[in-house]
């Protein structure tokens, strides 16, 4: 009778075994064909039913990497950082076990794992605990760039200047041919207004990483603290064909300048290009053959960016002078005013704007002397803005002003009046 039961007992204990193996088949098997639905459904587009087809894998297979690992994706995305912080928390627990670990390639590591829950804690704001796990993250593995860059960033977006530094100089001995790295470097010298020091790194950003739009804003704000026009401009140029957004925000923190006169526009009607010195005045109109006489002319200057309508309209934001520098060259080569110099006006009789083409009518007005004989430098009368564009940025200085002998627009200060 013992035998039997000892049989018997025998019998069922297998019978068990076998029967939870079974179990323990069909629930990973119910889990793979959830993760296989959830993928289909973010093909389409469709995260609800994702989220919902990773959370039944998950309940069928709680080790399941896949599913806490996308979990926690989708809910960043969404800016669920609670759930997304819960979904990341078990990716942890599961590779910190080696009962557990998923050691699979397709699996995230333990360090990307622990990233991960730094980035959910930063995106929530809970700094103390995102920085504890990139500081975990960067002890599992000391060689990684990445837990060190990291934390290089969240020390940047917190405003800690010098920490961040530190962590991203790092960063960039342990990982010398990464553009993220350089660029991370450029935007803290930025943030210090250490400009020199951050195109140099940013330079080297879009060198190794040349599509980076991130990088050309950065860039682009380096010059612009250095004054270095013609890079900014190309940055800006970069960015208007690849990040519309970052293309505006370059363009409300960089200074407008002035680009060119137009001669070649309808309204105008005094040409500055083609006439030098002791020129007739009445070539630019010829009612001012009659003595005394005085009319109205306009010249077509085009600026580098949107300006304030109201500003560009104040005369009193404008001046109009003789050139006297190498820049503008100088009116009448330099020589003394003499009795048959026309009368220059200091400032418009008025000025309209056109949005649409970023372009000012400058309406001034011309004196024919008491002789009829008045004679004029229409080649080097300077025309200076000092207002501001759409954003409120006041003028390039070193580009404010404009004359038909310049090949480019140069800085008030190289004019007298």
């Amino acid at each position: 009778m013992g035998s039997d039961w000892l049989s018997a007992s025998t019998s069922d204990t297998l019978g068990l075994a076998a029967a939870s193996q079974s179990a323990e088949s069909t629930r990973a098997q119910n889990a793979q064909y959830a993760i296989a639905s959830a993928s289909s459904a973010l093909s389409d587009g469709n995260y609800d039913k994702a989220i919902k087809a990773f959370k039944t894998a998950a309940a069928f297979d709680p080790n399941n990497t896949t599913a806490y690992n996308y979990l926690g994706k989708i809910y960043l995305s969404q800016g669920k950082n609670d759930d997304a912080i819960k979904a990341y928390k078990q990716l942890v627990r599961i590779q910190s076990s080696q009962t557990t670990k998923d050691a699979s390639s397709s699996a995230p590591t333990l360090e990307e794992a622990t990233i991960s829950l730094g980035n959910a804690f930063l995106q929530a704001k809970q700094y103390d605990q995102s920085e504890k796990q990139f500081k975990a993250a960067a002890k599992l593995a000391p060689k990684d760039a990445l837990p060190v860059y990291t934390l290089g960033q969240q020390y940047l977006s917190q405003g800690r200047l010098d920490e961040a530094l530190t962590q991203l100089q790092k960063a960039k001995t342990l990982a010398p041919k990464d553009g993220n790295v350089y660029y991370a470097l450029g935007a803290v010298y930025n943030a210090q207004e250490n400009y020199m020091d951050a195109a140099i790194a940013l330079q080297t950003s879009v060198q190794l990483k040349p599509d980076f739009p991130d990088a050309n804003y950065e860039l682009g704000v380096a010059y612009n603290g250095l004054n270095y026009t013609e890079g900014v401009q190309e940055q800006q140029t970069i960015l208007n064909s690849s990040d519309y957004n970052l293309a505006s925000q370059l363009s409300a923190i960089t200074k407008p300048q002035i680009v060119s006169i137009d001669d070649t526009d309808s309204r105008t009607t005094f040409h500055t290009s083609n006439f030098g010195p002791d020129t007739p005045i009445w070539l630019s109109d010829t009612s001012l053959l009659t003595p005394n006489s005085s009319k109205i002319v306009t010249t077509v200057i085009q600026f580098s960016k949107n300006m304030d309508y109201s500003s560009v309209i104040n005369i009193a934001n404008w001046s109009i002078s003789r050139g006297d520098n190498y820049k503008s060259g100088y009116y009448n080569y330099s020589r003394p005013v003499s009795s048959t110099d026309a009368y220059i006006p200091q400032t418009p009789e008025s000025v309209t704007y056109d949005s649409t083409t970023g372009e000012a009518t400058v309406n001034f007005r011309l004196q024919q002397n008491s002789n009829g004989n008045a004679m004029i430098d229409p080649m080097h009368l300077v025309f200076t803005f000092n207002g501001k564009d759409d954003f409120g940025q006041t003028m390039d200085l070193t580009a404010n002003s404009i004359d038909g002998y310049a090949d480019a627009p140069f800085g008030s200060i190289d004019t007298m009046a």
